[in-house]
């Protein structure tokens, strides 16, 4: 079907993505000034990083039920009404006075967030297919990371003139959604050839492989790791002395800049490896970017962690994507996509969450590093898992 496809269409898609990593990261350098403007409020250093994350609990709550609306109601109506929420709720930021209120327009931001990056991700997989889709995803990937790169910049100097103006950047999916009124087209979705059964017979005998599921739950983990980057750092960098917001904003969209590199290579590292050996690589990246973090001194030492960081995270999500639909039947996608999404989401949420007790009892510092020891064991676990066939055949041929 990838012969049909017009630029016109691809370039919607690819800009659809970067919606994803505006709906967090964007007020990321913003945090400490939001902390302080709201400094009254009980809880404020667990509710200001919130701001960030909250937006994730709500797309892993509706990302499923999104994914149910795209297999049965087209992809391309959840796709238009998620870019309209995306826009009303991302800005909301700009004129609300009440922490409350704020971070109910954050939930309904990740109500909208969820449902476009679940359109885009089946949109993929119904429109590509073998290596292009390989391709096009380390393409999607790269958009991000390029995204990233340039929305969080600005989100760090807009924080600069005041903490309020980031919000504005997500004026930015009204463009997006006069693109998709004229470029997306639905799709043919057939059913499953399997004994002529439908997807709503095959999902209630549950004929789901194994593998889906350990998918799931290492997407949950990577995410937790992943957001550590854009929710702990600029606090880390806040305490440094002479850092600016704009700076703050630089340094955590390296990550994006690295993962762009990485992401555009996917392509060619897929064709010789296999799904659970990049994963392998994907964690020793992060292993190494965290390990320098965690001995990082300076704003000029942070640096480079976070771009080794990147070169792993520019891997890992057109690798969990790919090894997802390249398993889900045409007509289950929307709905394994979206509890894919789910998994992701919840791991941005569970972030803070689950890293705050550990900072509270070792410090920031620490936790880097304790989180860089596990990364290096998990590393060496899905080599082994990769390579488990060949040490057997070796072990036996020795014997």
């Amino acid at each position: 079907m990838e012969k049909n496809i017009s630029g016109f269409f691809k370039a919607t898609l690819l800009l659809c993505t970067t919606l994803t990593v505006m709906a967090g990261a964007i007020v990321a350098p913003a945090l400490p000034q939001i902390s302080k403007q709201f400094s009254d409020v009980p809880s404020i250093e667990l509710l200001s990083r919130l701001i960030l994350t909250l937006p994730a609990l709500f797309m892993a709550i509706l990302a499923p039920v999104a994914g149910y609306f795209i297999d049965k109601t087209g992809r391309k109506n959840v796709l238009l009404i998620s870019l309209v929420l995306y826009a009303i709720a991302g800005t909301s930021g700009l004129y609300l006075n009440n922490l409350i209120m704020i971070l109910v327009g954050r939930a309904v931001l990740g109500i909208a967030v969820g449902g476009v990056i679940t359109a885009v991700i089946t949109l993929i997989g119904d429109y590509f297919e073998g290596e292009k889709r390989s391709r096009f995803m380390g393409l999607q990937a790269a958009f991000a990371g390029l995204g990233g790169l340039v929305f969080i910049s600005l989100g760090g100097f807009f924080a600069d003139i005041h903490w309020r103006m980031p919000f504005a950047i997500y004026f930015f999916a009204l463009v997006i959604l006069a693109l998709a009124y004229y470029a997306v087209k639905e799709p043919h979705i057939a059913k499953d050839p399997k004994k002529g059964e439908t997807s709503d017979t095959l999902f209630r005998q549950n004929q789901i492989p194994l593998s889906v599921y350990l998918i799931y739950i290492m997407s949950f983990f990577s995410m937790v790791i992943f957001y550590m980057i854009p929710v702990q750092m600029p606090f880390m960098l806040n305490a440094m002395k002479g850092i600016s917001n704009t700076e703050i904003g630089f340094a955590i969209a390296f990550v994006n800049l690295a993962s762009v590199t990485t992401s555009l290579l996917y392509k060619h590292l897929k064709k010789r490896l296999k799904f659970s050996t990049i994963m392998a690589l994907v964690y020793l990246c992060v292993f190494m970017g965290y390990w320098i973090i965690s001995i990082a001194d300076s704003y000029l030492m942070v640096i480079p962690g976070i771009l080794v960081s990147g070169f792993g995270f520019g891997l890992m999500m057109p690798n969990i994507n790919l090894w997802l639909i390249s398993l889900a039947p045409s007509s289950l996608r929307g709905r394994l996509v979206g509890y894919l999404n789910f998994s992701l989401f919840l791991g941005m949420f569970s972030s803070p969450l689950l890293i705050q007790p550990l900072i509270g009892f070792t410090g920031l510092y620490n936790t880097f590093f304790f989180t860089a020891v596990i990364l290096l064991f998990t590393s060496v676990a899905f080599g082994v898992f990769s390579y488990r066939r060949k040490l057997k055949v070796f072990v036996t041929s020795k014997i």
